[in-house]
């Protein structure tokens, strides 16, 4: 009778000819049922063993699998530097899909390889090895793959009790199995080849010039060699990696190569080759997950991203994180550029980069003229105090010139913008009855400001990144359905990055909780989750301005056929475009609305309104410094009643976070003449520069309203139009108002009209439609913003009037920056413009900045922000 073998089916293995997974064992070895070819890799072994070792006698058996062979030729098992390297190039063409400039190539590869050459990784001369060199941060993996090292094994579990009764029979037992069960697997060594020692050690690890010294303050150098050539890691009196907390932060954070430094590098390049995607812009895109290490396997070749499991597990990858903010990537860019010795950055194109945040926030066109002409009266040079490293603060600066604009135009006091937006809506109304739909509509900040409102909320529900980034809740349905969109995406494109380097078993389990849990959705509400999800689901595509961009998407998803399945309704208001209204007469240029008027048999009277004082009296505002508590023993009263302990809180007097004084200081008379007399020492050098020839203005007298003023005491912004040079029938008070660069066009510029006279003693025209305009002054409320801390700020953002912290959060967070970072660089642009100038008649091309004030806080004050300029 023929012996029936028993046959079975091994979990991960397969015939190597014929790819079957069903075996018969005979004689200890598994034969394929289709070919008959003997598997090398499985052995089943038969284990006996004596129980309490008398004549009971056991009988088990074991399969043991023999690791597969890998020939030596194949190189699939890539380095760090190697792997960061391909996903740094799968980055880099997203990036170029997204309309990035073909120069970002090779900016990034020169950026990239000057990295390496700093961590004498590649493109390093000193090398004469040719093999990379380990850092402080260096991952074991490395050391590994290209120097044979062999890290010492860590012992998992409790050690065991070595105390114990010797005579246990079940640790002899233990001990018994685990030895035969070496002496089996010990048959599969190969015998007759050359020892390790006898083929050849392995190099000792090699140490970059930093390394080197670090490794110097815990061992002698001597020592520190020994420990290179310890090949079995047979040592065990140091460690070769130190501790994050042993290294300083600009060592722990540069020498640690993970998916940060592949941005930095990115940020780096975009800004060196002058890109139009900011830093801001690189950071959403890593928000809204365009940039992620979610997808970072699809950028490997396939031998490499077979090995998804070891390489989670070798370089750490489940510990990083996955998204950065602004402050963290300004900071790392700066200890890179200062790494690797980087020259100074490339300042934008700040009229282009205004004109696209004006756009974004649907402001009109006319805007973007009146912030250049702010621009360019002072050119910003951005110069850090700090440092030549460090990064630049561009995208906040040009939204604060926006801000500045506003807030001359509209006041932003809570109560001139509200005067200005009732005298604008009035007139509309009148236009709308005149000229009907094609009538030049002005500007309402109002109506704008909740057209922006709801925009973010709309935006919002189809949009989680968005929604966060304007601090808009949304319904816990749209983040489940957001989660399973990213999952959804992750698969189409290869597969999840955890769930592919999970073990098949797992894998197994997850699909059926996944059938059972979409059995049971599709039972109850009669649609499974990727029907659901597909049914309000809209996919955006990557913009320089999103605001604009996916509320387009969305009203072109609403305006289809089939958009009953938009959930969202959108109000009439929303159809309407801000960006096409006037914003000419807001500016003193009411020259073509008055003729418009005229022809429709309606005058225009213009009226200008003056800004709350209340704001001016509150003075500067300065943090209270830490003070550092005594050190003494304080022992808890276990033994007070509940009355008593409040009853000490009640009296004891709570320190207040933030400080207003009013500038009232005073430099004394020696210091004062010493100010002068550097200022006369000053202007002395430059009468006696040859080159330098200064003549004084001749006085003349001018007729104004029947009354001679002599030229010397006005300007020529405040007594000529810029464009046609003709006499105003009333000078300005301060020509803040006109602030604008008349550049030469082809286009005739508009013509600035004229100052209407004051009316106010006599009665108004019932007939003359009111137009309510901005007097181009504004409140100030300066102070230093560099050491606030938290409880600081929110007293601070407590003071502001409502619609200039609305508008200075919505700002921000267009920006994807924090609103203190924003205020800040607005102290820069008001300290510069309203405390750093002596007159502004006498100012050309370069203003003259004062040196001589008397107000000793002012200038304090004015002298630290004069240095972010």
């Amino acid at each position: 009778m023929e012996e029936v073998l028993e046959t079975m089916q091994l979990q991960d293995m397969q015939c190597d000819v014929c790819g079957e997974k069903t075996f018969q064992e005979r004689e200890g070895f598994y034969y394929c049922v289709e070919c008959g070819t003997q598997k090398d890799q499985i052995r089943a072994v038969d284990l006996t063993a004596e129980d309490n070792f008398n004549d009971t006698t056991k009988y088990a058996s074991r399969t043991i699998r023999r690791p597969k062979e890998v020939p030596k030729n194949v190189d699939n098992d890539p380095t760090s530097w190697e792997f960061y390297n391909y996903v740094l190039r799968g980055f880099l063409q997203e990036l170029l899909n997204m309309g990035a400039k073909p120069e970002l190539k090779l900016m990034t590869l020169q950026v990239w390889a000057a990295y390496m050459g700093r961590m004498e990784v590649a493109f390093c001369r000193g090398n004469e090895s040719g093999k990379p060199k380990l850092n402080v941060r260096a991952l074991l993996r490395d050391a590994r793959l290209i120097y044979k090292y062999k890290p010492p094994k860590v012992k998992k579990g409790k050690k065991q009790n070595q105390s114990g009764d010797p005579n246990d029979e079940r640790a002899k037992f233990r001990l018994w199995n685990r030895t035969k069960r070496n002496l089996d697997a010990s048959g599969y060594k190969k015998h007759g080849g050359p020892l390790e020692s006898e083929a050849g050690q392995s190099l000792g690890l090699q140490w970059s010039t930093y390394a080197r010294r670090t490794l110097k303050r815990h061992m002698p150098l001597k020592h520190l060699d020994k420990h290179s050539r310890d090949s079995k890691a047979s040592m065990s009196c140091h460690t070769l990696k130190p501790k994050a907390k042993e290294l300083h932060f600009f060592d722990r954070n540069v020498y640690c190569l993970n998916v940060m430094k592949l941005y930095v590098v990115l940020g780096i390049a975009l800004n060196m080759v002058e890109d139009d995607i900011q830093l801001t812009d690189l950071q959403r895109f890593i928000d809204e997950e365009h940039l992620s290490k979610r997808y970072m396997f699809n950028y490997l070749p396939e031998n490499v991203a077979a090995r998804k499991r070891s390489l989670l597990a070798d370089m750490a990858l489940r510990r990083q994180k996955e998204k950065f903010n602004h402050t963290c990537l300004r900071q790392h860019i700066g200890m890179v550029s200062r790494f690797i010795d980087m020259s100074d950055y490339q300042k934008p194109n700040l009229h282009s980069l205004a004109e696209r945040y004006i756009l974004d926030l649907g402001l009109p066109p006319r805007l973007v003229k009146y912030v250049g002409g702010i621009i360019d009266l002072y050119p910003p040079k951005f110069f850090n105090a700090l440092g030549p490293h460090v990064y630049p603060p561009f995208e906040a600066r040009t939204m604060a010139y926006i801000i500045y604009a506003m807030k001359l135009l509209f006041g932003l006091d809570d109560i001139k913008e509200q005067k200005i937006s009732e005298s604008a809506a009035k007139i509309n109304e009148q236009l709308l009855e005149v000229g009907g739909p094609e009538a030049p509509l002005l500007f309402v900040f109002t109506e704008w400001m909740e057209f922006v409102e709801i925009r973010k909320v709309i935006i919002s529900h189809y949009n989680q990144s968005f929604a966060q980034r304007f601090g808009v809740p949304t319904q816990n349905g749209r983040h489940v359905d957001d989660i399973l969109a990213k999952e959804q995406k992750e698969k189409e494109q290869g597969g999840g990055f955890y769930e592919m380097a999970c073990m098949p078993s797992l894998k197994r389990q997850h699909e059926n909780l996944t059938h059972i849990i979409e059995t049971m959705l599709k039972e109850h509400f009669g649609e499974s989750s990727q029907e659901s999800m597909e049914k309000d689901h809209i996919e955006f595509q990557p913009s320089l301005t999103p605001a604009l961009s996916y509320f387009k998407r969305i009203l072109l998803q609403a305006s289809r056929s089939d958009g009953a399945h938009v959930s969202i309704r959108i109000p009439d208001c929303m159809h309407v475009d801000h960006s096409q209204r006037n914003l000419d007469p807001f500016v003193l240029e009411t020259k073509e609305l008055t003729r418009y008027l005229a022809q429709h048999g309606l005058s225009l009277r213009v009226e200008e309104v003056a800004c709350q004082e209340d704001f001016q009296k509150v003075g500067l505002f300065r943090p209270l410094q830490h003070l550092r508590g005594e050190n003494k023993e304080f022992r808890a009263n276990c033994d007070i009643k509940t009355e008593t302990w409040l009853g000490e809180l009640r009296r004891k007097e709570k320190r207040p976070d933030l400080q207003f004084y009013q500038p009232t200081g005073k430099y004394g008379a020696r210091y004062l003449k010493r100010i002068k007399h550097g200022f006369g020492m000053r202007e002395r050098l430059e009468h006696s520069n040859p080159f330098w020839e200064i003549t004084e203005t001749p006085s003349f007298l001018i007729k104004l309203k029947d009354k001679e003023v002599p030229l010397d005491t006005l300007s020529s912004l405040q007594t000529f139009e810029e464009g046609s040079m003709d006499p105003l029938s009333v000078p300005l008070d301060l020509p803040r108002r006109h602030l604008e660069k008349k550049l030469n066009s082809i286009e005739p510029e508009k013509e600035s009209d004229e100052r209407t006279e004051d009316t106010g003693d006599e009665p108004p025209n019932p007939e003359k439609l009111l137009l309510q305009v901005s007097n181009f002054d504004c409140w100030l409320l300066h102070g230093y913003v560099k050491m606030l801390r938290q409880s600081d700020k929110r007293v601070l953002r407590q003071l502001f009037p409502c619609s200039f912290r609305w508008l200075l959060e919505t700002c921000a967070n267009t920006i994807g920056v924090d609103w203190d970072i924003l205020y800040e660089q607005l102290l820069v642009i008001e300290m510069m413009f309203h405390h750093s100038i002596v007159n502004w008649s006498n100012h050309k091309e370069v203003l003259c900045i004062q040196h001589n004030t008397q107000e000793k806080d002012i200038r304090n004050l004015a002298r630290m922000y004069k240095d972010w300029w």
